[in-house]
């Protein structure tokens, strides 16, 4: 893998560590992002923000579009603008049947 990869990795893991890969393409089916195309792997799990008033709750979700945790952090979170891109990657998408529901369902 690259230096980037090797950077971002998380040795403590095991072997290959913990890395990332660029979302864009995830939203059709299959898959077309570089995790799907380009490595021909799955994903551990996916990070959506859930399209509430405020994106300020999100899932995790896998590879086939289960929740695997939610939360809703506290402190400083990523702008707004990035949150809304978030889920835009994913939106309509089986990354986003979660969120969506999460949303649908949510007590304002």
């Amino acid at each position: 893998m690259g230096e980037g990869i090797r950077k971002a990795s998380m040795p403590e893991l095991g072997p290959g560590g913990s890395w990332s890969t660029c979302a864009i393409g995830c939203n059709v089916s299959p898959p077309r992002d570089v995790a799907h195309k380009q490595f021909h792997s799955r994903i551990a799990f996916k990070l959506v923000w859930v399209p509430n008033d405020n994106f300020d709750m999100f899932a995790l979700v896998d590879d086939d579009g289960n929740e695997l945790a939610r939360g809703k952090p506290t402190g400083d979170l990523p702008a707004l603008r990035e949150r809304l891109m978030n889920y835009r990657l994913v939106q309509s998408s089986k990354y986003a049947h979660v969120v969506d529901e999460i949303a649908a369902n949510s007590v304002v």
